[in-house]
């Protein structure tokens, strides 16, 4: 007596898990390996210091370039002093995020970075100056 199936296979299943799992493992070293930080695409060499602070997530970020004329990034957006100061009154009344980083090169003048910290006390806003850490001795 020979007995047969009525239930056809299902063979495409079982390949499209090996697919999905290289899938997963992908993405989850993606994830792992971008540090969870994207660092902007300004190239600076921030001073270096002992003291650390905490990650602001949602501060604003000014980027001080090195140079005599010291190009200047509002997240990642070149703007002059006059449009940044705009830029910080229009973020002041809007009520929203009340950080900002500066990210400053350690040969920008340093006339520049004081008075990006004055308007951004003028606007109510409280001022983290980015340092890179020490090497260990």
């Amino acid at each position: 007596m020979k007995l047969e199936s009525t239930l056809r296979p299902r063979a495409g299943l079982l390949q499209f898990a090996s697919l999905l799992d290289v899938v997963f493992l992908l993405l989850l070293f993606l994830l792992i390996g971008s540090g969870a930080v994207i660092p902007s695409g300004i190239a600076v060499t921030p001073p270096q210091s002992r003291s650390a602070l905490q990650a602001a997530a949602d501060a604003d970020i000014v980027t001080l370039a090195s140079g005599a004329d010291a190009p200047m990034f509002y997240n990642d957006r070149l703007v002059d002093f006059e449009a940044f100061r705009e830029l910080l009154k229009d973020g002041a009344e809007g009520g929203g995020r009340r950080q900002l980083v500066i990210r400053a090169d350690q040969s920008a003048p340093y006339g520049r970075v004081i008075e990006i910290c004055n308007l951004a006390a003028l606007h109510g806003y409280s001022v983290i100056l980015a340092t890179r850490p020490e090497p260990a001795r």
